[in-house]
């Protein structure tokens, strides 16, 4: 089946939550009604349509051409189906994930997977600080599924990891790992800690 593509028309001129742009929450929409959803943001009123052209087939699978670091929350809440992202992202990459498949083809921002229970993260490029790691005042990080990252990792990956495999390709920032109780952290490149 096709994909819904999403193409970025410009670079956004502030920050726009993608949440609502999930598989399973825009399944039947038709693409006027995926163009008028509103994108929570951190100013002006924007809308779906005021940011993407809108190239439609089925909700199963979405593909965002064209990437920003200012798009956050991609894949947020995600129970199934696929995203990919041909370009980076911005913070909260699948955060709250529990099924399907989500590829970042760039770098991403901090926090991606945070909170996910369950599904597939990959990213090509480099991923942010606080990887599979909770919010602030948040006791749980990643509780399953799987986390590749082909890049570098920024710091305290894996923080308050619970269950689940994140895989980083390359290195890491400081304090991998911090605060884990189970699961597995695999990092292949070199270790940053910092020395006091």
């Amino acid at each position: 089946m096709k994909p819904l593509v999403l193409a970025l028309k410009h670079e956004p001129g502030q920050r726009l939550d993608l949440a609502p742009l999930t598989p399973h929450l825009i399944e039947g929409k038709s693409v006027k009604d995926v163009a008028a959803i509103e994108l929570q943001t951190t100013r002006e009123t924007i809308t779906v349509g005021d940011t993407f052209k809108i190239r439609s087939s089925g909700a199963e699978s979405i593909r965002f051409e064209g990437g920003s670091g200012r798009l956050d929350n991609i894949g947020m809440n995600m129970k199934a189906g696929e995203i990919v992202i041909e370009g980076d992202c911005g913070k909260s990459l699948g955060r709250n994930m529990s099924g399907g498949n989500l590829v970042a083809m760039g770098d991403s921002g901090p926090f991606a997977g945070s909170a996910m229970s369950g599904g597939r993260i990959e990213i090509a490029g480099d991923a942010g600080g606080f990887l599979g790691a909770p919010l602030e005042g948040e006791m749980e990080g990643m509780t399953g599924g799987l986390l590749i990252v082909r890049g570098n990792a920024g710091e305290r990956a894996g923080d308050r990891l619970r269950r689940g495999t994140i895989v980083i390709e390359g290195s890491a920032g400081d304090f991998p790992g911090s605060r884990i109780i189970a699961g597995t952290l695999i990092v292949l490149g070199e270790l940053s800690l910092i020395h006091i």
